[in-house]
């Protein structure tokens, strides 16, 4: 299922994130994750969301997804 887009800015740098900081994780301009940050590890390139669709929790690897914060 595809989710509408609504981010406002491209996430860069993982250590900037906190618990509670919602994002989107997209594909090819597309939402396939969106959810709020339950913990991250700047070093492995990953960030752990509660997906909002969903209600499971998902690992989002940085080279796999661009970040988007959602404001």
């Amino acid at each position: 299922m595809t989710i509408l887009a609504t981010a406002t800015a491209r996430i860069l740098d993982l250590s900037a994130l906190g618990a509670g900081t919602v994002i989107e994780a997209r594909r090819r301009n597309e939402v396939h994750y969106r959810g709020c940050v339950e913990h991250t590890s700047p070093a492995l390139g990953v960030v752990w969301i509660r997906d909002e669709l969903t209600g499971h929790r998902a690992i989002l690897h940085h080279e796999d997804y661009s970040l988007w914060h959602v404001g």
